[in-house]
């Protein structure tokens, strides 16, 4: 596993994007690696460290979109055994995952997403910038089970909570809200204060959901 990530850090640092779609899709491929490892061990941390690597901000907001386009472009190829390692127990509940209004970052939901397809659920990605209104409709349309919003600017936080207001307000469906997004990395604690039921960290969380969540 370190083997693939030193060599996918030198594919990305040089925003090499052909070499490191090759490295990853052949790697699934050869199954020296899982769909969830990849995106966990290489993928995510790949993304997360351009931050420590650029401390001119002209230089890393451009650096920083060249390499979430290259990200991108993987995890759209990796699809194909997303569905291969579907779980057999597909018959799970609905699950809308998306970003609040104001949220640009969607990767992270986008992996999410996936994470929620293998488990075996009914998985509908909205993603990044979704407004209250159409939010409202997609619950309406789909009824799912799980709302899973994905938050990386710390800022976005008053809005979601606003959002979660809106939604147990307006609808009685009984959803769960899963949170998750760099916005809780500093404190975790976060999630229950803006209405959130869950906060989602890893694949291994989502398995855990047949266990049900305790509602606040």
């Amino acid at each position: 596993m370190k083997d693939i990530y030193d060599k996918f850090m030198i594919f990305i640092r040089n925003e090499d994007k052909e070499n490191a779609l090759q490295l990853c899709l052949s790697a699934l491929e050869e199954k020296s690696i899982s769909v969830i490892d990849l995106y966990e061990l290489i993928l995510t941390p790949g993304l997360n460290s351009i931050i420590e690597e650029y401390d001119n901000d002209e230089e890393l907001i451009w650096r920083e979109h060249v390499r979430s386009g290259i990200i991108r472009s993987i995890i759209e190829a990796a699809y194909p055994y997303v569905l291969k390692g579907k779980s057999i127990n597909a018959n799970k509940e609905k699950v809308i995952v998306l970003c609040p209004e104001y949220e640009d970052h969607e990767l992270g939901a986008r992996m999410v997403s996936d994470f929620f397809t293998i488990a075996g659920y009914d998985s509908t990605f909205i993603g990044a910038k979704t407004p209250q209104k159409t939010i409202l409709k997609a619950i309406e349309i789909v009824k799912p089970k799980y709302l899973c919003i994905s938050v990386t600017n710390y800022y976005n936080l008053i809005s979601v909570k606003k959002l979660i207001e809106t939604i147990k307000d307006s609808i009685d469906s009984g959803i769960s809200f899963i949170l998750g997004g760099s916005a809780f990395i500093s404190n975790p604690n976060t999630y229950k204060e803006i209405g959130g039921d869950l906060l989602l960290r890893n694949f291994k969380d989502i398995e855990s959901l047949d266990r049900g969540v305790d509602k606040n």
